[in-house]
């Protein structure tokens, strides 16, 4: 079932998802308290006015780019309420192939490295990859970047990813950036120090930390640029926490930007096979 009411506000309901009213500037282009429904059920909105006549127009009359927008809120709550309204009409079908639907989906429910292949789900991601789908291309880049297969196209990835918003991604470009030279590594370093400045965002750092440690446990990392030795970001000669716990690593900013460089790329290290201290 699928439903679309306006009345004062818009509501959608795929399945289980409801989502409220987002699309004010559309509602000029729509006859005034209009209900729009897809199936034997129709919900009648309250009327202020007894004597006002509720209006029907039939689905196809919506315009794309609202359908197209409402489908690209569904995909980036859930890809399989995303899957769901596709197979409720040719028009959901069609719409969801829009770019701007590719480009939002959620891909929580698709491993990041799948044990198996599915050319289907292949063919899925290759597309949100092309659509500029932030979450695609830093898995596809931070994978490739480690694993040192197309590192280039690689790093560009992960930093297209970063410039659009890709939190997780954003702090992988720091990451590769403390590992990349003196230059990179003061940029990696004065990233890495602006996203710990307080005790909420400590917490968001470690579990972008957690995710990117899981990720390369889970590949066969080959770049060279890694897996030489550790990067030292502070030469000072600072008396420095024992162990790289994640309860300490978290409890405080450190007062030294090098010294909270080296215990946050401190894990990851711990995560690469063979590197040397």
């Amino acid at each position: 079932m699928v439903y679309l009411s306006f009345a004062g506000d818009l509501v959608i309901v795929i399945g289980s998802l409801s989502i409220p009213t987002w699309a004010i500037q559309h509602r000029s282009a729509l006859p005034r308290n209009i209900t729009v429904s897809y199936g034997s059920k129709r919900r009648q909105p309250h009327m202020a006015n007894a004597q006002n006549l509720q209006t029907t127009t039939s689905f196809s009359s919506l315009p794309r780019e609202l359908v197209s927008e409402v489908l690209a809120r569904v995909a980036a709550s859930s890809s399989t309420d995303l899957f769901r309204a596709k197979l409720c009409c040719k028009r959901f079908a069609d719409v969801a192939e829009d770019n701007r639907v590719y480009q939002r989906v959620s891909l929580a429910k698709f491993d990041i490295v799948p044990w198996r292949k599915n050319p289907k789900v292949s063919m899925f991601v290759k597309k949100c990859r092309r659509c500029k789908n932030p979450e695609a291309l830093y898995r596809k880049g931070v994978v490739n970047y480690f694993r040192g297969k197309n590192v280039e196209s690689a790093l560009q990835r992960v930093e297209e990813a970063a410039k659009a918003g890709h939190d997780e991604a954003a702090y992988a470009l720091a990451v590769i950036f403390v590992f990349g030279g003196e230059e990179l590594k003061q940029k990696g370093m004065a990233m890495l120090s602006g996203m710990k400045k307080s005790a909420a965002q400590r917490r968001r750092v470690k579990e972008w930390r957690d995710n990117l440690r899981r990720i390369l446990k889970m590949i066969w990392v080959q770049n060279s640029l890694v897996l030489g030795k550790r990067p030292i970001c502070c030469g000072s000669q600072h008396k420095r926490k024992r162990g790289w716990g994640p309860d300490e690593l978290d409890a405080v900013e450190s007062t030294c930007e090098g010294c909270a460089c080296d215990e946050e790329i401190g894990p990851i290290c711990d995560a690469l096979p063979q590197i040397a201290v």
